[in-house]
């Protein structure tokens, strides 16, 4: 019990020290570059969904350094494809998932985020899935590692989706600058991996074996 205790300590510390140091390089991305990245990972996105031929995904609405995700979203409503996005509910660390059709249906919520306003946009029920779930994140490997932002919301959103979907799970995917991509993300059981990993410089296929249900490490 003690050897698995200081293990999962040290996986705990070492996605701390991964995080602050993914955080302070992605905050550091000038701002040309920063929006030449996003501009490029989000054709990227595009093109990932045109070939998954998915008709609905759920995309984060970006916050600070994250990677701008605005011009998937509008191209999405281009192409006529349904987009959702997530808001918190801090006290139970649960996504609810509203499917947005205007900027003008956001506020800015928990964590200073902007979300869909619950007031507007009710939450589709619970058992719902999209077709594509594109996760934020602050590092990545190319083996489906993807380290978020600690509350460990995606994961159990992956938990929920795997219990209701018998079997069958949305496409998963990570996206992001490529300077947040790394050799070996630490990872934990609970942890979810991605299919796939989007970034400015194109769209790699990580862990084939993720959507049908057994994404354990």
């Amino acid at each position: 019990m003690n050897d698995m205790n200081g293990e999962y300590g040290n996986i705990k510390e070492m996605k701390a020290l991964l995080r602050a140091r993914m955080s302070k390089l992605r905050s550091e991305i000038p701002a040309d570059q920063h929006k030449e990245a996003s501009d490029r990972a989000c054709t990227q996105a595009v093109r990932w969904l045109q070939q998954e031929n998915i008709r609905s995904f759920l995309i984060y609405v970006p916050f600070r350094s994250e990677l701008d995700t605005k011009p998937l979203i509008e191209k999405a409503w281009q192409l006529g494809i349904d987009v959702y996005v997530p808001r918190c509910q801090l006290a139970k660390r649960f996504l609810t998932l509203h499917r947005l059709q205007g900027w003008d249906e956001l506020s800015v919520s928990s964590y200073g985020i902007p979300e869909p306003d619950p007031l507007r946009l009710p939450a589709a029920p619970e058992h719902f899935m999209p077709e594509a779930v594109i996760t934020p994140g602050l590092a990545y490997d190319r083996n489906g590692g993807r380290l978020g932002y600690g509350g460990g919301y995606y994961d159990r959103l992956h938990a929920r989706f795997a219990a209701f979907g018998g079997g069958k799970l949305p496409k998963w995917a990570g996206i992001g600058f490529g300077i947040q991509v790394t050799g070996q993300v630490p990872v934990e059981m609970t942890d979810a991996r991605l299919e796939a990993l989007i970034t400015e410089h194109g769209i790699d296929e990580t862990n084939k074996e993720a959507g049908d249900g057994t994404d354990a490490f």
